[in-house]
């Protein structure tokens, strides 16, 4: 394979980044993407799904790793499975519907036909075109390696990655608060929005592990109209917190005064108390709201969102993916997540809310897709890579000694310091060479230059 090119600012973000300075080109760089495609898409552990989207046996939903076409299927045993979208014979999809239900994949091109295990049954005129020298085991379709946390479904194309747990790095710890609102879990509700957008996937994957700076400003009509209980004063109040080397982060804002659980029906308040532990109720009880980011481009927001100014409103979930297409374009999905235990006008009712701030019309959506855009457009100019921007917040924090969560907490919630971390992630797979383990030992906590950097081809 030939050395992919390595753009020589990356090579200098690896210096600047632990003073807080980033060149601009990264989001929207055709060699950066093709970097990304080659080396982190390849070797991290991407989402693909919930396992509530395919419930029964024969379920299946297409997903993507990067450009490759991805078949997530419940398979005619119940198991969990997921294959190329490719036929062996001469690679065209065997599954061109989005999402449904099937015993067996069929080729429309020379008619291959497999089973939903992978197993090919069917070869058109077997005996008469490979007089009994084709192996049907061998040709079978090729498995993508999945795990799963919390009814999340990761695949990854690198046999040598970590174990999904390991790669996690004690995160589980705050997704249980997304993924986990009673004893019974979480379900998607209805399919997902999808758009493609002109903006870089890493932008929006910084801004939902904890971009609380923005909501003031981008926002203010939320706090104008009193759609959320916080103000300017109280807006800062929480933690941040990231697991070191990995690249995942969460904010968590609390605002003072505010009963348990603020914003969600006491039935999810009751899931909560009995499905997290009392370190997890700790941290998360005051909670006014909270984002997350699995790196690389796996969201989560818990919300309050009112129909009435002035009240505290209702919690909803989004779970949101921000899938490449291209430099400075993403195909974007975002689903609801309610709780398995609740009535189900509940649930409709969540979904309302969710869908006024957060679907594809969404209120909060539109002012977030209308700077990212622009911020994507600046950042495809031609001397993009001379421009550095300023990630210069909490250059001075120390960690919080006594947090009761894993990974390293900081407060108060708006802080760049996840973010320089994520960054640091992103780099490490970006100038690692394929062949050689991601270790995340080279990003230290405090992102200072360590004694050995990735070495590039």
């Amino acid at each position: 394979m030939t050395a992919p090119v390595i753009p020589d600012y990356l090579h200098r973000m690896w210096e600047t980044l632990p003073e807080g300075r980033i060149p601009a080109k990264i989001f929207n760089d055709p060699a950066v993407h093709t970097l990304e495609k080659q080396r982190l898409f390849s070797r991290a552990w991407v989402f693909l799904a919930h396992e509530s989207e395919i419930p029964h046996p024969g379920d299946y939903v297409l997903r993507w790793i990067a450009d490759l076409s991805v078949i997530v299927v419940r398979d005619e045993h119940g198991q969990v499975r997921a294959f190329r979208n490719a036929c062996t014979h001469r690679g065209n999809q065997v599954c061109k519907a989005e999402m449904g239900n099937a015993s067996h994949f069929r080729c429309s091109y020379h008619g291959w036909t497999f089973k939903n295990t992978g197993e090919l049954i069917g070869v058109p005129y077997h005996r008469e075109v490979y007089r009994g020298r084709l192996d049907r085991a061998e040709w079978g379709l090729r498995p993508v390696r999945i795990d799963t946390y919390g009814g999340l479904i990761f695949g990854t194309l690198d046999p040598n990655a970590d174990p999904l747990d390991e790669y996690l790095g004690g995160f589980q710890f705050y997704l249980d608060f997304f993924l986990k609102p009673g004893p019974e879990g979480a379900e998607v509700y209805g399919p997902p929005e999808r758009w493609v957008s002109d903006t870089d996937w890493k932008i929006c994957a910084e801004n939902f592990g904890g971009d609380g700076y923005h909501t003031p400003v981008a926002h203010q009509f939320g706090f104008a109209l009193g759609f959320y209980p916080s103000s300017g004063r109280t807006h800062f109040m929480g933690y941040a917190v990231h697991i070191p080397g990995r690249g995942h982060c969460i904010g968590i804002g609390h605002t003072p005064g505010l009963p348990p659980f603020v914003g969600f029906p006491p039935e999810v308040v009751e899931g909560y108390m009995n499905a997290l532990s009392p370190e997890q109720i700790s941290v998360f009880r005051d909670a006014r709201m909270s984002v997350a980011t699995v790196f690389p481009n796996l969201s989560f927001l818990i919300q309050p969102f009112s129909l009435a100014p002035g009240q505290p409103g209702l919690k909803f979930c989004t779970m949101r993916l921000w899938h490449p297409r291209g430099p400075g374009k993403i195909e974007m999905w975002t689903w609801c997540l309610v709780p398995k235990h609740i009535p189900a006008e509940l649930k409709h009712e969540i979904y309302r809310v969710y869908s006024l701030a957060f679907g594809a019309a969404g209120t909060f959506e539109q002012d977030d897709f209308e700077n990212w855009t622009n911020l994507s457009r600046q950042h495809a100019a031609f001397n993009a890579d001379s421009f550095e921007l300023a990630y210069l917040q909490g250059l001075d924090l120390e960690p919080i000694a006594d947090f009761p969560g894993p990974g390293r907490a900081f407060t108060p919630y708006v802080t760049e310091i996840g973010f320089r971390n994520l960054w640091g992630t992103w780099l490490n797979y970006l100038l690692t060479p394929l062949g050689e383990p991601v270790d995340p030992a080279r990003v230290p906590p405090a992102f200072h230059p360590p004694e050995t950097q990735p070495v590039a081809d």
